[in-house]
């Protein structure tokens, strides 16, 4: 078996601190009954948006008629993906090396504020890729959505605000599990990435 290899938690923990897209609301959690007060129970609310934290944009986020949370198949939760480091605007020729093995690419901008071109975009369609991961809060720099489209309308899914601090380059199994709300254009996940052999043993 390979348990022995190094397994990476990518989910950014929710908590009142967590940076947020602007203009997005903030994540909170309202405790209304606790045992530290005396009841019976804990028990508590939670409110944020669907793109809060690590999450997943599904194809109708901005495609009209697109696949929502709900519908995408659990076959694409699991995946192999190339991560490669890039500058703030991920470019085309970031592509150059990518593994054709890769069912997907996460790009570690290493900023929050980081982007996707559109002639990158254009590339992973290209590549007929699955799925686009990032660091950054969004892989469009204004609201305009242009990479989303892009992205969205040829059925790629895009993962943003990935935790990628320590995780080594190269190709990693990626496992993120939304959860499955109707009709959702995205979704919180927990995402993990774990070693590229690990895909023989749970496809």
């Amino acid at each position: 078996m390979l348990s022995h290899l190094r397994i990476y938690d990518v989910t950014h923990t929710m908590s009142s601190r967590l940076p947020v897209y602007p203009g997005d609301p903030g994540f909170s959690r309202d405790v209304l009954k606790s045992l530290e007060w005396g009841d019976p129970y804990t028990l508590s609310a939670l409110h944020l948006s669907a793109h809060a934290g690590t999450h997943i944009d599904a194809p109708s986020h901005f495609i009209r008629g697109g696949r929502s949370v709900h519908e995408i198949p659990i076959e694409r939760l699991i995946m192999i993906v190339d991560l490669i480091d890039t500058g703030i605007v991920v470019d085309y020729g970031d592509l150059s090396h990518l593994d054709p093995l890769a069912d997907g690419v996460i790009f570690r901008t290493g900023s929050l504020m980081g982007r996707i071109s559109e002639s990158a975009a254009r590339a992973c369609v290209d590549l007929k890729l699955k799925l686009i991961g990032t660091d950054a809060l969004s892989v469009d720099s204004s609201e305009d959505g242009a990479v989303h489209r892009t992205l969205l309308s040829n059925d790629i899914l895009i993962l943003e605000g990935l935790s990628l601090e320590g995780v080594p380059a190269g190709m990693h199994t990626l496992l993120w599990m939304p959860l499955k709300i109707e009709d959702a254009e995205a979704s919180p996940v927990r995402a993990i990435l774990a070693p590229a052999e690990w895909h023989q043993w749970i496809r």
